[in-house]
C-alpha cells in the first residue's frame, strides 16, 4: 500500500503557519463524507463557502480538539454561538494556506471519487486476462 504525502504536507504547512504566527486556512470541496454545518453560517472569522467549497480557519483560537489524521482532519468550533463538529476526509482537501500572505499548498480534488472504483476494477480485470504461459515445469 502506498502512503500519500498529502497529510504530511498539510501538517507541515499548518505547523509553519502556527510557528510564524500566521492564520492557517484550509479549503475543502464538499464531497461525500464532509461534515460541516448544514445551515452554512457566514462568519468571516471562521467560515466562508460557495456552492461546492468551504474555507475554514484552523487557528488555535478558532478550533478545539483539532486532529490531523492520514485520512481526515476533524475539529470542533463555534458557529453563531453553537458548537459544531467538522469532519473533512483527506481527499476533500483542496489546499491549506496562510490567510495573511496566501502562501501554502493546493491540491486537485477528484470530486468523482466513486468513478475511480470502476477504473480500479478494469485494471484488475486486465491483470486477470493476461495469458498464462504455455510452458510447464518438467521434473
Amino acid at each position: 500500500m502506498t502512503v500519500t504525502t498529502k497529510p504530511y504536507l498539510i501538517r507541515g504547512i499548518y505547523d509553519w503557519c502556527i510557528d510564524s504566527n500566521l492564520t492557517p486556512y484550509v479549503i475543502a470541496k464538499i464531497i461525500d463524507g464532509v461534515k460541516v454545518p448544514k445551515n452554512r453560517p457566514f462568519d468571516n472569522s471562521c467560515f466562508t463557502a460557495n456552492s461546492n467549497e468551504i474555507i475554514l480557519n484552523l487557528s488555535l483560537k478558532s478550533t478545539e480538539k483539532l486532529i490531523f489524521d492520514n485520512n481526515f482532519i476533524s475539529f470542533s468550533t463555534r458557529f453563531n454561538g453553537n458548537n459544531q463538529d467538522i469532519f473533512l476526509p483527506m481527499e476533500s482537501i483542496a489546499g491549506i494556506y496562510s490567510k495573511e500572505n496566501g502562501e501554502g499548498l493546493f491540491f486537485e480534488v477528484d470530486q468523482n471519487i466513486e468513478e475511480r472504483k470502476p477504473i480500479n476494477k478494469k485494471i484488475k480485470e486486465k491483470e486477470k486476462k493476461i495469458k498464462k504461459s504455455h510452458l510447464s515445469i518438467v521434473k
